[in-house]
């Protein structure tokens, strides 16, 4: 089973592709003479859902990689090693 993240992150990216597609076959009905308003609203709500889509999976992988990080910091050295202690203050993550 594959995670949460993992799983809203390749939806994103698949919602991606599929708006850029509608995005790229609106503009040449848009750039038509005898466009009728519905190409233009079509052309406006796939560049907004492309922009939302590309936002969530560059967070999810934007989140994603700073938790690597800090699990890296936290690791042990090697094998044997004793993982060192973290104190953090109350409140934060």
């Amino acid at each position: 089973m594959r995670s949460r993240p993992f799983i809203v992150f390749w939806g994103a990216v698949a919602g991606a592709v599929l708006f850029l597609g509608a995005s790229w076959a609106t503009i040449g009905r848009v750039l038509d003479p005898t466009r009728g308003p519905l190409d233009t609203a079509v052309l406006v709500i796939a560049i907004i859902g492309l922009g939302a889509t590309g936002f969530v999976a560059g967070r999810i992988a934007l989140v994603t990689a700073r938790a690597q990080r800090r699990a890296r910091h936290l690791r042990p050295a090697g094998p044997g090693a004793k993982r060192p202690h973290v104190r953090r203050p109350v409140g934060r993550a």
